[in-house]
């Protein structure tokens, strides 16, 4: 029942994709795509690599804590194959991947492999948030209210839920070699382990953190660039933060429709021509670009040093974290 809930999450996404497809003017759409300026996209690659290599040196550094960093090379490598798994698998296999990697070729125990893998994510996670609130302001998305209120309730509903797990894991009682024992245990060595981690990387990995954000914000504004669209760098990044807040929500695969709509709210406010087929240009480019080109990177990453997808579904749905601990 949770994966046919889940699927049907997913298709509130992709039924809304195709709505926009359907309600939009082809050839518009088709004349936005035919004028597209290409010296801007020639670097993009370039820029992708070089955004996959500092999250990748990010990674490392909290691996380094444990002395169990890799190469440069290969933790690029392994980084970029978490991308592919992140992106175009069912489960969003990425973290748990980097984190098998290191489980195998480092022997590093799992909470400390997975709490790597996590707070690297969790930078990621963090820092858009922290951008959710300028973006709606900058883009007078909601009212004044909502712009104080939205984020502050969500940052109350995340407290809330950790302190409520928190406390249940607290009071459980034990039951022999129970699966709750266990996996409380494991949350607990994680819990500890993440902040461990945390101390030891410093102000290093927000600093890793902001120069791989100005990579990523500049390869959507040189997409803006390539479709001649009149919006300021400032439009563009704001309209990607709530585009990659909304990639969290698990309402679609591959953001696919919830991007789509965002970006066509953004062309709407800022009162662009043919918005809806503009909006929906500018979609594919970064769909191509921003999932297709790393995705494709990620992939020969991972035909070179295969993983199982299957043992990788069973590490993530059975209770083995906690056995290991």
């Amino acid at each position: 029942m949770k994966r046919w809930g889940l699927h049907g999450l997913r298709c509130i996404g992709l039924g809304l994709f195709v709505l926009l497809l359907y309600r939009a003017n082809w050839p518009l759409l088709g004349r936005s795509l035919s004028g597209i300026e290409l010296r801007y996209l020639i670097v993009l690659p370039v820029l992708t690599a070089l955004m996959i290599a500092v999250r990748a040196w990010r990674w490392n550094m909290l691996l380094n804590v444990h002395n169990a960093a890799f190469s440069p090379l290969r933790a690029w490598s392994a980084y970029a194959t978490g991308v592919f798994l992140g992106a175009f698998t069912p489960g969003r296999l990425g973290d748990l991947a980097k984190a098998l990697y290191v489980r195998q070729e480092r022997g590093l125990a799992w909470d400390k492999a997975l709490a790597g893998a996590l707070l690297d994510r969790l930078f990621d996670v963090l820092f858009m948030a922290c951008l959710a609130l300028w973006a709606l302001m900058h883009l007078g998305v909601e009212a004044d209210w909502v712009r104080w209120l939205a984020p502050l309730a969500g940052l109350g509903g995340l407290v809330f839920a950790f302190w409520w797990a928190r406390g249940r894991m607290a009071t459980a009682p034990y039951n022999g070699d129970s699966l709750l024992r266990r996996g409380r245990a494991f949350i607990a060595s994680l819990y500890s382990e993440l902040g461990h981690l945390t101390r030891g990387v410093g102000f290093g990995a927000v600093g890793l953190t902001l120069v791989a954000y100005a990579l990523y914000f500049a390869q959507t504004v040189f997409l803006a660039r390539a479709l001649h669209l009149p919006l300021t760098e400032a439009d563009v990044v704001a309209a990607i933060v709530l585009v990659g807040l909304a990639s969290f929500l698990p309402l679609s695969v591959a953001g696919l429709g919830t991007r789509e709509g965002i970006l066509a709210l953004v062309m709407a406010r800022r009162e662009i021509p043919d918005g809806l087929e503009v909006a929906l240009a500018y979609s594919a480019l970064f769909f191509s670009f921003c999932f297709v080109v790393p995705g494709i990177m990620g992939f020969v990453c991972f035909w070179s040093r295969p993983l199982s997808l299957d043992a990788l579904r069973a590490q993530a749905t059975s209770s083995h974290f906690a056995k290991e601990n």
